[in-house]
């Protein structure tokens, strides 16, 4: 049954907003997101030719309907004309625009956590991302991910203080091997490979374990499997997760 409980500071963070009802990483997925009480998102970021933090999870625009265009190579001004809402639903979400890591924080302010996916290959996008959270006084309600293991140490060059969160497919010997020079505030392993004794690990190396990868269209089969992965993620003592329907957690019991 619906929605699952989960322990009171059990994180629930809205994959790309409420990505399951909106499109990813946009204004409505993030409001959705807050409506539904969850004050935690996801987003990932890339840097335009022109210096611009945006928001935007593939490398090119194709998914998005605006063909192969690679995001880090256009400029801001390109960007910001693009309907990055049709591909999803025109008759519900046409029209919406990209946004800038800036646009977000000026919405939402201290209302809402930022797990801040460094996603993009641009060297300086770690300098721009500090920049733009340091321009809102917003660290503390900040943390930066990244698959990108140099990203995460550029990033803490830049910013010593500076919440980190490295993406990993599993937690094992190698990973953590690597995990002690970084100081991680989090580690954040695949749901599919999370296990008990991954996050006792994982708690050596960094003060949270969060799940990632609860994925899956709404059809019976892969509902289930979804909901095997929260329950997956819970039991195996995470500390949070992402996840594109948020409204099938809760913290209430």
């Amino acid at each position: 049954m619906l929605p699952i409980p989960v322990p009171p500071n059990f994180r629930i963070i809205a994959h790309r907003g409420a990505s399951a009802y909106a499109p990813e990483n946009t204004l409505p997925a993030f409001k959705l997101a807050l409506e539904m009480g969850v004050t935690e998102v996801e987003l990932d970021t890339q840097l335009t030719t022109d210096g611009t933090v945006v928001i935007c999870h593939d490398a090119t625009l194709a998914r998005y309907g605006h063909g192969t265009r690679v995001v880090e190579s256009l400029p801001w001004s390109t960007l910001a004309c693009l309907d990055m809402g049709s591909w999803f639903s025109p008759y519900l979400f046409g029209g919406t625009k990209m946004m800038r890591l800036e646009d977000l924080f000026t919405a939402f302010g201290t209302q809402l956590t930022y797990h801040v996916e460094l996603k993009g290959k641009a060297p300086g996008l770690p300098a721009a991302v500090h920049a733009a959270i340091r321009a809102d006084d917003l660290y503390d309600a900040v943390i930066i991910t990244s698959f990108n293991y140099d990203m995460l140490v550029a990033m803490q060059q830049i910013a010593p203080s500076a919440r980190l969160g490295w993406l990993v497919r599993r937690i094992d010997a190698d990973t953590l091997a690597k995990a002690r020079s970084l100081s991680l505030f989090q580690i954040c392993p695949f749901a599919g490979t999370v296990s008990a004794s991954q996050v006792e690990l994982g708690r050596t190396v960094a003060s949270e374990v969060r799940a990632w990868g609860l994925l899956g269209e709404t059809t019976i089969g892969q509902s289930a499997e979804v909901i095997e992965l929260i329950h997956r993620v819970v039991d195996a003592g995470c500390d949070g997760m992402t996840i594109n329907w948020p409204d099938w957690v809760t913290h209430k019991g």
